[in-house]
């Protein structure tokens, strides 16, 4: 039977949407371990976590950012997997849903990481899906002069540039090649470098026959500190990919 793992990263997350995610995944009918990072200041979910089966806490008394906190996730699994997921905390889904696609990706020898259609709460089609960013995107997207979305059919299967690092499948063999994320990311254009370094191991791809939930939070364009996180990132990942 295949195994999974997973982590989710939180930083003063609140109770009721993790729970969401943490039960999204422990309805997964296979055998699993989850591990969630605190990146927050103080830890207000330790006795909360511990409730949950399959679920292992880790504070870290600082924040370390979105990929490290992943890398360190990964690097105290206790059990070998088979395919490794990387999950928001404002991410929710149907277990049986999730376990059909992690069979369906295990079978395909070609596929390296794969992630589900996403929908908003009202069922419509959150775009997750988009071009590699350039430098033009980058200002067009910050000035709503262009998205850089890609437009993908409902039940469609289908080779992506990249997609959003809400919700991540990889096959465990892949995310240990790369060696994780690239911890040069604090936060934001994480998810586009690994989805290019995934890509010498195999097809990236989008099938929109499965779906998870995600309670979108629009961070960089609405706090000046993200958005300079976001800049940086952008920055060094232009410097990197150049």
């Amino acid at each position: 039977m295949i195994k999974i793992s997973a982590s989710i990263v939180v930083y003063n997350e609140n109770k009721e949407t993790l729970t969401k995610a943490i039960n999204s995944f422990n309805s997964i009918n296979l055998e699993k371990e989850l591990i969630i990072v605190d990146n927050s200041p103080v830890s207000n979910l330790k006795k909360f976590i511990e409730e949950f089966d399959n679920t292992k806490y880790i504070f870290n008394n600082k924040n370390i950012g979105f990929g490290a906190g992943h890398n360190l996730a990964f690097k105290n699994l206790q059990k070998k997997s088979d395919i490794h997921m990387i999950i928001n905390p404002d991410v929710y889904f149907n277990g049986n849903d999730i376990k059909n696609m992690t069979i369906w990706m295990q079978k395909d020898k070609n596929i390296s990481l794969c992630v589900p259609q996403v929908l908003n709460a009202n069922r419509s089609v959150q775009n997750i899906v988009r071009n590699i960013p350039t430098i033009s995107g980058l200002l067009k997207r910050k000035l709503h002069l262009g998205s850089g979305e890609l437009d993908i059919k409902n039940n469609t299967i289908a080779n992506i540039p990249f997609a959003h690092g809400c919700f991540l499948i990889f096959k465990t063999t892949i995310f240990t090649k790369l060696n994780g994320f690239d911890e040069r990311f604090f936060m934001y254009m994480e998810d586009v470098d690994i989805c290019m370094r995934a890509k010498q191991f195999g097809k990236t791809v989008i099938n929109s026959n499965f779906n998870i939930y995600h309670e979108y939070r629009k961070g960089s364009s609405k706090n000046i500190k993200l958005l300079i996180w976001h800049l940086t990132s952008a920055i060094k990942f232009f410097w990197i990919h150049k």
